[in-house]
């Protein structure tokens, strides 16, 4: 039987109810994705007319089951099309698996939905440059070729040429040669510099910043919100400048790192800044949300902060490293969670539970770099330290550590609170310290395990949090339960970063054989 006579056969099938034009649907599809150079005949043409009008009818996940089966197919340019007006949990698979000629794949957008459209471009970033470099495209007001060259259309270029030329984001050895650059710039500005331009006084070295689909800032953290909320990092407007770099990478949806940001007038934030940022993405469907990321400029030696080796000396250089690690394990956390949901197709179980794995432990690095950035604004804002009743604090916690007790199968006795042990503290910075001990420890606990939690007096004027040693962490010495550094020995790991922020806060945790404990000298 020849190919065509197959499928007039199936098309000559009646479909009585929804579950015969389901079926016959879906052999109509699996008799196309075949169809090689008979794709424009005449028959198969009706065919696709055919799979067309009946997939609003097709369950969605039969129509997935369908993608998936043919994606690895020279699908004809037709059936593509098809696929390319379905959702992209249904066409993911046959798109990405799809090698088209840039003009097929205009041809294929042209009749996607703006969903599908994002997919496609974020899989070849070169068709939305393609689109950016147009000559309509005020980006080309900003670009000049250099000297004695010309740009190459996209088209043109290989796909070597086009990796080149496409932004990257800041990889992990990206990150340490940027911390060993700033550690030499320090070293430079501590010598005798020629005096600058005097900055308005309070006027900020750094501020974070987040900005919507639409490329306009919408949240500020650092500095005065008026003078930047509403400017677009999408384009060139109100006055301000943003480099080419910036736009390129705001068209293909990805990162960029040190790139100019001019505003104008002579406030506290008017003057060059050099900007990051990293895409964001809906992890439920996706979608673009914006961008999000910080800016940071150069002072005057009049208004800079004095230098120190340590870190927290400077807590604009440890909040800006604490973006820049944020951006690598977020792409890290994004290819990871997409193995393990088998967005593009199945994979195999081994590869999902080892992503599973990647994605578990990335989040507990998130978690950590989270409280170096709360340390380090702490001690950027200044914060004054306020007299805080710990009996009256771990109560308040006591809720939602019996919670995260009972969910492991432990049980968490609190002491009657010693009342009136006053500690002079940032109080969000107590509240996290004293979770994070106590969660480390519950997490560490055998399920049917009593731990037991207290406020004590101690001795010379201090002041003691102190909760059970399990099972788990007995026998090992203090050196051993703080000295993790590594995310899959949790407890330990926790409990190692729960000292350093409990330094922060001018306290320290210390270890008995069946306790361990944070003491805080008494206010």
């Amino acid at each position: 039987m020849r190919f065509d006579d197959r499928l007039l056969t199936v098309l000559n099938q009646p479909a009585s109810d929804r579950h015969d034009a389901a079926v016959r649907w879906r052999q109509l599809v699996d008799l196309v994705a075949r169809a090689g150079p008979n794709s424009s005949s005449p028959v198969v043409v009706q065919a696709l007319d055919s799979i067309r009008a009946e997939s609003p009818n097709v369950d969605e996940s039969l129509r997935a089951a369908a993608a998936r089966a043919v994606a690895a197919l020279p699908l004809p340019l037709g059936l593509l099309e098809c696929f390319a007006a379905d959702k992209p949990a249904v066409s993911a698979p046959v798109l990405a698996a799809a090698s088209l000629e840039p003009a097929q794949w205009r041809a294929l957008l042209a009749g996607a939905d703006a969903e599908t459209r994002r997919f496609v471009e974020t899989l070849h970033p070169e068709l939305a440059a393609a689109a950016a470099a147009r000559p309509t495209d005020l980006t080309d007001a900003l670009v000049e070729p250099a000297p004695g060259q010309e740009l190459a259309a996209p088209e043109a270029q290989t796909p070597a040429e086009r990796r080149e030329r496409r932004p990257a984001g800041p990889s992990l050895s990206d990150v340490v040669a940027r911390i060993e650059r700033r550690r030499r710039s320090r070293a430079a500005h501590a010598a005798p510099a020629q005096a600058g331009p005097a900055a308005a006084p309070g006027a900020p070295a750094l501020f974070r910043w987040e900005c919507g689909p639409s490329g306009e800032i919408a949240w500020i953290e650092g500095a005065p919100r008026g003078a930047l909320i509403g400017r677009s990092i999408a384009r060139n407007d109100n006055g301000s400048r943003v480099a080419e770099d910036v736009i390129r990478a705001f068209a293909v949806r990805a990162p960029f790192r040190d790139s100019a940001l001019i505003v104008p007038g002579d406030g506290l934030v008017s003057g060059e800044w050099k900007i990051s940022g990293v895409p964001a993405f809906d992890p439920a469907d996706g979608r673009f949300r914006g961008y999000r990321g910080i800016a940071l400029r150069d002072l005057p030696p009049a208004t800079e902060r004095t230098t120190s080796p340590d870190m927290l000396a400077d807590p604009d250089s440890l909040r800006e490293l604490v973006h820049e690690i944020k951006t690598p394990l977020n792409a890290i956390i994004g290819f990871a969670e997409i193995i393990d949901g088998q967005y593009l197709g199945p994979a195999d179980r081994r590869y999902r539970e080892r992503a599973s794995d990647i994605v578990g432990q990335a989040h507990l690095l998130l978690g950590a770099i989270d409280d170096l950035d709360f340390a380090a604004k702490v001690h950027s804002s200044d914060a004054v330290h306020e007299l805080v009743d710990l009996g009256q604090l771990v109560e308040r916690l006591g809720p939602s550590l019996r919670e995260l007790a009972d969910k492991r199968g432990v049980e968490l006795e609190t002491a009657p609170m010693v009342q009136d042990l006053r500690v002079a503290i940032e109080p969000e910075l107590a509240d996290r310290i004293i979770f994070r001990l106590c969660s480390a420890v519950i997490e560490a606990a055998g399920e049917g395990e009593r731990l037991k939690l207290s406020v004590e007096r101690g001795p010379r004027d201090s002041c003691r949090v102190v909760i059970t040693r399990p099972q788990a962490l007995r026998g090992l010495s203090e050196t051993e339960l703080f000295a993790s550094a590594q995310p899959d020995a949790a407890p330990t790991f926790w409990l190692r970063l729960t000292r350093g922020l409990a330094r922060i806060a001018g306290a320290s945790l210390a270890a008995s054989s069946d306790s361990i404990a944070l003491v805080m000298p008494k206010a």
